[in-house]
């Protein structure tokens, strides 16, 4: 399945809004009543089969690539798509 490579930037982003990204893009563990109950809340990435190539690099398959770009946009985060395909 081919794939596209998709970088991204969150410098222009503050520290909650990098972390809002963070948790929507991946996910994270949610911990209530003083530790009583854990459940982990699951993000986008959780249903896409990707590579993560750096802190800000993805190998992403093309037909879940509007999703990502769609989480990528509304955070206002800096994207790059290379527009070669990656098997």
């Amino acid at each position: 399945m081919p794939k596209k490579l998709v970088c991204y930037s969150l410098r222009k982003l503050t520290a909650v809004q990098r972390m809002k990204f963070q948790r929507e893009l991946y996910g994270f563990k949610d911990i209530s009543n003083n530790g009583k109950y854990t459940y982990r809340r699951q993000g986008i990435m959780n249903s896409i089969k990707y590579e993560k190539i750096h802190y800000s690099g993805l190998r992403v398959p093309e037909k879940d690539l509007e999703k990502v770009l769609k989480v990528l946009k509304k955070h206002k985060a800096e994207i790059h798509v290379s527009g070669m395909k990656i098997n």
